[in-house]
C-alpha cells in the first residue's frame, strides 16, 4: 500500500486523533487537579471522579494509539521499519509513558480520591501532609508525561536515524 494510500492516510488520521486524546487527557489533569488541591474535600472529590473519568478514555486513546502506530509500519510497504531508531525510540517512549501512568498517575489519583471521600466535605484539601505528598506524586508523574509527549514529538516529527 505504502504512506500515499488512503487508508494509510486514515490510519495515520486516526493514530493522530488517538494522540490528540490519549496525551490532551494526560495533560488536563493539571487544571483539575490544581483546582482540587486548592478546594474543600467535598468539591475535589467530585473534580478527582472527574480525573479518573478521563484518565480511562485517555489511556483507553494510548492503547490505541500503540496499536495505529503498528498498523502504519506494517501499511508502510517497508518505507517506514520496525527496527529504525526512532521507531525503537518511540516505542520506549510509549512504554515510559504507560510506566508512569500506571505506575504514579492513576495510584496517586486513587489515593487522593479516595482521601477527599474520606474528609469532611467542608475540609480544605491543602494542608494536609498525605494529600501533599500525594499531590507530589502526581505532579511529578504528570510532568514526567508531559517531557515524554515533548520527547514523542521530536521523534514523530524529526525521525531521528531516518
Amino acid at each position: 500500500m505504502g504512506t500515499g494510500s488512503a487508508i494509510y492516510r486514515i490510519i495515520l488520521l486516526l493514530h493522530i486523533a488517538t494522540a490528540i486524546v490519549g496525551f490532551g487527557g494526560m495533560i488536563a489533569h493539571g487544571a483539575y487537579n490544581a483546582k482540587a488541591f486548592a478546594s474543600t474535600a467535598g468539591e475535589a472529590a467530585v473534580l478527582l471522579k472527574t480525573t479518573q473519568a478521563v484518565t480511562k478514555i485517555a489511556h483507553g486513546a494510548l492503547y490505541m494509539l500503540f496499536l495505529l502506530g503498528i498498523v502504519l509500519i506494517a501499511l508502510s510497504d517497508s518505507e517506514i521499519s520496525f527496527a529504525a531508531p526512532w521507531i525503537s525510540a518511540s516505542f520506549v517512549v510509549w512504554f515510559a509513558v504507560v510506566g508512569v501512568a500506571h505506575g504514579m498517575v492513576r495510584p496517586a489519583i486513587q489515593a487522593l480520591t479516595d482521601k477527599a471521600s474520606e474528609l469532611a466535605p467542608d475540609t480544605a484539601m491543602s494542608g494536609d501532609g498525605e494529600i501533599t505528598s500525594l499531590a507530589k506524586k502526581l505532579a511529578t508523574g504528570e510532568g514526567l508525561t508531559q517531557l515524554l509527549l515533548v520527547v514523542a514529538l521530536v521523534l514523530m516529527i524529526w525521525q531521528p536515524g531516518n
